[in-house]
């Protein structure tokens, strides 16, 4: 289910009418705010223009997560200010079923983006692009390294066998495939041999 956060007083009271599918928290001033995302991601932020420089202090920590601002009156440098962090912008009065529409093509790009990233512990890998980063950091891989990577993420928690890897990643051999995985390892990945079945485990 997904998770939005509401952040403007005049959604107080109106939010399971508009979202009753979704798993939704009111915050009523900044602090809250604070303490809500630190203790759970959320999909949405839908929040008043009040809360501005709380959206873009968590960004950082909160990279996939998406931002609808509501503000009180048309301002074009609300507006400019606001694009530059945020996904999406409202003019009060709000047309409730308005809302309703632009928070579901939100979690609609959500989970189209979400279907092209796998992500583990605090590192998140782009299927398309064979890209991994650790927060919003590139991590340096090669072209064989983010191949096999892939092959360990798409396949989490299930025995891969050597033999299988080895004709997966085509020009490697047994050597270079432990220097690939030890490298993974390294980067927080945590990949397990069974000499038994000669298989290795990304846990």
């Amino acid at each position: 289910m997904y998770k939005i956060l509401l952040a403007d007083l005049d959604l107080i009271g109106v939010e399971t009418s508009i979202f009753p599918n979704y798993d939704v928290d009111r915050v009523y001033n900044m602090d809250d705010f604070y303490n809500f995302t630190y203790e759970k991601h959320y999909d949405i932020y839908i929040a008043n223009y009040y809360y501005y420089d709380v959206v873009k202090e968590l960004q950082h920590l909160n990279s996939k997560t998406r931002t609808l601002f509501i503000d009180e009156y048309y301002d074009i440098r609300h507006l400019k200010q606001a694009f530059e962090i945020a996904d999406d912008y409202i003019i009060k009065p709000l047309n409730l079923q308005e809302l309703a529409i632009r928070t579901e093509y939100h979690l609609k790009k959500l989970y189209s983006i979400k279907k092209e990233i796998v992500t583990y512990n605090d590192m998140y890998f782009h299927i398309k692009s064979k890209q991994l980063y650790h927060k919003n950091t590139k991590v340096k891989l090669s072209p064989n390294e983010a191949k096999l990577l892939e092959y360990f993420l798409c396949q989490l928690g299930s025995p891969l066998h050597k033999e299988n890897i080895l004709d997966y990643l085509e020009s490697s051999s047994d050597g270079t495939l432990r220097v690939y995985i030890s490298k993974l390892n390294k980067l927080g990945f945590e990949i397990s041999y069974e000499r038994s079945n000669l298989s290795y485990t990304l846990t």
